[in-house]
């Protein structure tokens, strides 16, 4: 019998984990505004740029992830929300 091995470094557990719960967070509290969901997209956009350029970085180093890459798991949603509302302010 063969012993399976991690298709992902553990080092990401704990990141994805407190990532996911910010974002869990920004998500309910930008589906409670009485916006006409404008942003609920918003979130949604950052959303999905962010988890794209995530799973880039578990493809790319799926086993020995960097610092940074942690570091960017772990915070980098707050940039990427920060950029895609200030790119909704300017249209």
């Amino acid at each position: 019998m063969e012993t399976s091995r991690a298709v992902v470094s553990p080092m990401y557990d704990r990141v994805v984990r407190q990532s996911l719960g910010g974002q869990l967070i920004a998500a309910c509290l930008a589906g409670l505004l009485l916006d006409g969901g404008v942003m609920a997209r918003v979130v949604g956009v950052a959303l999905l740029g962010f988890w794209l350029s995530v799973g880039i970085l578990m493809i790319r180093r799926p086993l020995q992830p960097g610092k940074v890459d942690l570091t960017f798991i772990r915070w980098g949603f707050l940039p990427v929300l920060l950029v895609a509302v200030l790119v909704q302010i300017s249209t």
